[in-house]
C-alpha cells in the first residue's frame, strides 16, 4: 500500500525520520535514524511515548536524548541476542553432561554385569586357577570403574565451573545493561522494569507508589558555558547526592540528558514532596568547583514534578503527569517541587474503567 507521493509506508516512515533528523541538526547515523524511524512507524509505544515526552518539553531531541532512547528501547534487541546466546551455550554444556553421566550409566550397569558373573563364577568354580581367573578380572573391571569415576568427577567439576563462569559473566552484562554508565546508577530500561514491577506490587499490596520526576535547573546553559566535562560531574554529583538520601527499597535511575526519577515505594504524596523538598536543599547546599582552577561555578537547583499512582492507571499516563508537574515548576521560576494529582471524578473513572475489565 503506498500514500500520496507513491511511497511505501516503511519508506514514508525513513523519509519523515531522515527529515526530523535534520531539523533537529542530528546526524544520520544508524542509531539516530533508527530512533526516529520507530518513533514514526508507531510500534514501539515505549519509545514513541519518550520521544513525545521529551519533544513536549524540549521541542527537538539532543544527541544525548538519542543516545538514551536508543539503548533503553532499541538495545535491548541486543541484549535478547545475547540472551540466545548465552541460552544455547548453556544447553549445549548440560547436554555434554547427560551424555557423560548416561555413558558413566551404561559402564556402571556392566560393571554390575560382571560382579554378578564374577559370584556365579566363584559359586561354580572347582580350580585354584578358574578362582585366581576371576579375581584378576574383577579387579581390572574395579580399577577401570574407579578411573572412569575419577574422569567423569573431573568433567562434572570442569562443567561445573564453566557454568558458574557463563552465569557470572551472563549476569554482569545484564547488570551493565541496566546500568547509566556516567552517573553509575539505573538507566531508562532499569526505570521501565522497575516501574512496571513497583506499579504491580501496589496494585497487588494496595500500597501507595509515588513518582518523582526530577530536572537540573539551567543545565544546557551551564553545559555550554563551562563544558561537557564539568557538565558531567555534575550529573555525577546529582546522582550521588540522590543516592546518598535515598532509602534501600527507593529506586533511582536517570531518565534521560539531565532528567533523573525517582520511585518512592510505599510513600503518599505528601510524604513524597517532603522528600523532594529534602533533595533539592540537599543539592542546593553544594558548592560547584571546577577542579583546575578550584573556580566557584555556583550551586546547582533542581526542579521536581510529583504524581502518587493510582491503581489501573496506564503507566504513560502516570509518568505523564509527573512531567506535567515538573513542567509546571519549571514555569513557576524552578527550583521548586510542584505536584500533579488526579481529581476525584478521574480516580472514579479509572477505577470504574479498571472493573470493567
Amino acid at each position: 500500500m503506498t500514500g500520496d507521493l507513491g511511497l511505501s509506508q516503511p519508506e514514508q516512515w525513513a523519509t519523515k525520520a531522515l527529515e526530523h533528523l535534520h531539523r533537529d541538526g542530528l546526524r544520520p547515523n544508524p542509531n539516530n535514524f533508527a530512533v526516529y524511524y520507530y518513533y514514526y512507524a508507531g510500534t514501539n509505544p515505549n519509545l514513541k511515548m519518550s520521544v513525545d515526552l521529551l519533544l513536549t518539553q524540549h521541542g527537538a531531541l539532543t544527541q544525548d536524548h538519542c543516545s538514551e532512547l536508543y539503548q533503553a528501547h532499541l538495545g535491548i534487541e541486543a541484549e535478547h541476542k545475547m540472551l540466545k546466546e548465552a541460552s544455547a551455550s548453556v544447553e549445549a554444556e548440560v547436554s555434554r553432561v547427560l551424555h557423560v553421566i548416561d555413558k558413566a550409566g551404561q559402564e556402571s550397569r556392566e560393571y554390575t554385569k560382571n560382579l554378578d558373573s564374577f559370584s556365579g563364577k566363584l559359586e561354580t568354580s572347582d580350580s585354584l586357577d578358574q578362582i585366581r581367573e576371576a579375581v584378576t578380572r574383577v579387579v581390572t573391571e574395579t580399577r577401570s570403574m574407579a578411573q572412569q569415576n575419577e574422569r567423569l568427577a573431573g568433567q562434572l567439576a570442569q562443567t561445573t565451573q564453566q557454568l558458574t563462569e557463563m552465569r557470572f559473566n551472563f549476569d554482569q552484562a545484564h547488570k551493565e545493561s541496566q546500568v547509566d554508565p556516567l552517573t553509575e546508577i539505573g538507566n531508562r530500561k532499569y526505570f521501565d522494569y522497575e516501574l512496571a514491577f513497583t506499579t504491580a506490587e501496589a496494585r497487588d499490596n494496595g500500597s501507595s507508589l509515588t513518582l518523582l520526576m526530577i530536572d537540573i535547573d539551567h543545565f544546557k546553559k551551564f553545559n555550554d558555558m563551562h563544558g561537557h566535562l564539568v557538565g558531567d560531574n555534575v550529573l555525577r554529583l546529582v546522582a550521588r547526592t540522590l543516592v546518598e538520601n535515598l532509602k534501600g527499597r527507593d529506586v533511582i535511575a536517570r531518565y534521560g540528558g539531565e532528567e533523573f526519577v525517582i520511585l518512592l515505594p510505599q510513600t503518599k504524596i505528601e510524604d513524597a514532596e517532603r522528600v523532594a523538598n529534602l533533595l533539592r536543599e540537599s543539592l542546593g547546599g553544594k558548592q560547584i568547583r571546577k577542579r583546575s582552577t578550584n573556580e566557584t561555578l555556583g550551586v546547582v537547583t533542581i526542579s521536581v514534578g510529583v504524581a502518587e499512582y493510582c491503581v489501573g492507571e496506564e503507566l504513560e499516563g502516570f509518568v505523564a503527569r509527573a512531567d506535567a508537574a515538573l513542567y509546571k515548576a519549571k514555569q513557576s521560576g524552578r527550583n521548586k517541587v510542584m505536584s500533579e494529582s488526579l481529581s476525584l471524578e478521574q480516580v472514579v473513572e479509572i477505577k470504574s474503567h479498571r472493573r470493567n475489565y
